[in-house]
């Protein structure tokens, strides 16, 4: 039996919007203490660039892991500031004049824009993988093969081109970018190595979008943020909408197989695999092809130990986590319920499927309230989901202290998602 070690974490992709939703779970693991005893952290575009920056403070501050004296002043209140630039309008306008046809130049303009709101540290720099530090793993789409390709503090690649070392000049700011670079606008991102382009890149969402296959396989505890977008259930009218309609169900599909097969992983008992057992008849007769018997049987065998853990996602309904709890459970969700513990998910005015699911996905400036409501949200999630599912993990008599109060009133939220849904209105956003 294969034993499992250490604790992965996993952030999806979704732009600004993930990053932020991201940032709230953290800000409560890191105070249930499950944060700091993660030894992975594996991410994907909007997911990537909060591991960017997360990973930026923890070396300016000599950090082995994310263990934080402040997280408020350390971690979200300079990561709001990071959300309030347009990194994608800036860019759009600065080539349409001359390239709007070429995406390449906007790529390299990408990593420059993280380099200089993120740092210009180097990937070589971060902790290496061991019980304890906390690995960080970039992950981006191999265009060419159709992979998964990591960046990781020791090695960069993937299983078909192989895995070379990182090289030293290579900066986490270029790993962000090549994991953040979605197309059409921008991308694919050049990786060279040693004067040669060994890859190109796009956004890591266009494979996985949730980040969690580096770490769903091997890790005794895992943990998936997925802030991604939840089906739209409405039929487009426009013609051109209708033929994108299509992709969105192969890519809904696609992904409802990997959260499925995490959630069975997690509450599964046992994984199995059957094998032959060479020197007893079979029942069907058939040959043992692991030796040179004649005859065998199959059986199951327990291949893994049970790993433990949590999946939640942005748009999930708080009924699917209260569905089989038990009293302590249902006890303490009155209890957090008597103060505030997010918005109602049910009825006709539902705040979370109307307006929170409904932000857009993108790299535009977010506005202050955006962001506050973000953090709160992915705030209430962590703590629900650790809490329904993984208890033994933190410290669960930790204060429950929603960041920003100032905005959970439900009138004053509706009125500043009001346009969030939109990506155009981007002017406004610059001067809040």
């Amino acid at each position: 039996m294969r034993k499992l070690v250490g604790q992965g974490l996993a952030l999806s992709g979704g732009g600004y919007r993930a990053s932020l939703f991201h940032l709230g779970v953290l800000r409560r693991l890191h105070e249930l203490g499950v944060l700091q005893k993660t030894t992975q952290v594996s991410s994907v575009s909007g997911g990537s660039i909060l591991a960017g920056f997360l990973a930026h403070r923890m070396l300016d501050l000599g950090l082995e892991r994310p263990d934080f004296a402040d997280w408020e002043r350390d971690v979200s209140a300079p990561f709001r500031n990071i959300v309030r630039s347009d990194i994608r309008t800036r860019l759009l306008v600065g080539h349409i004049g001359w390239n709007w046809l070429t995406p390449g130049p906007r790529a390299s303009g990408l990593e420059r824009a993280f380099r200089k709101r993120l740092g210009d540290r180097r990937l070589v720099e971060l902790p290496k993988a061991s019980p304890s530090s906390t690995e960080f793993i970039f992950l981006a789409t191999d265009i060419e093969h159709g992979v998964l390709w990591r960046f990781t503090p020791e090695r960069i690649g993937n299983y078909i081109r192989g895995m070379i070392d990182t090289p030293e000049s290579m900066t986490i700011s270029l790993a962000v970018a090549a994991s953040a670079c979605f197309p059409p606008v921008f991308g694919p991102i050049k990786v060279r190595h040693e004067g040669r382009v060994i890859a190109h890149l796009t956004d890591g969402g266009v494979y996985d979008n949730t980040g969690m296959e580096p770490i769903w396989l091997s890790n005794k505890v895992v943990l998936v943020s997925d802030a991604g977008t939840p089906f739209d259930r409405k039929v487009p009218r426009w013609f051109g909408s209708r033929i994108m309609r299509y992709v969105d169900i192969g890519r809904n599909q696609v992904g409802a197989l990997r959260r499925r097969a995490i959630i069975r992983r997690l509450h599964d008992d046992y994984q199995t695999v059957r094998e032959f057992e060479p020197g007893t008849a079979g029942e069907d007769g058939s040959p043992c092809p692991l030796s040179s018997a004649d005859d065998c049987f199959m059986r199951n065998r327990r291949v893994t130990d049970k790993p433990i853990g949590a999946f939640w996602r942005l748009g999930s309904q708080r009924k699917s986590f209260i569905e089989g709890a038990d009293e302590t459970f249902r006890s303490e969700l009155l209890l957090l319920q008597d103060d505030w513990y997010g918005y109602p998910d049910d009825g006709k005015d539902n705040i979370l499927r109307d307006f929170i699911s409904e932000i857009r996905t993108d790299m535009d400036a977010f506005t202050r309230a955006e962001a506050k409501i973000l953090e709160n949200h992915g705030y209430v999630m962590g703590d629900l989901a650790i809490r329904r599912h993984a208890r033994e993990l933190g410290r669960l008599e930790a204060p429950f202290v929603v960041p920003h109060r100032d905005i959970i009133d439900p009138a004053k939220v509706r009125e500043a998602l009001r346009l969030s849904h939109s990506r155009l209105y981007f002017w406004r956003r610059w001067f809040d």
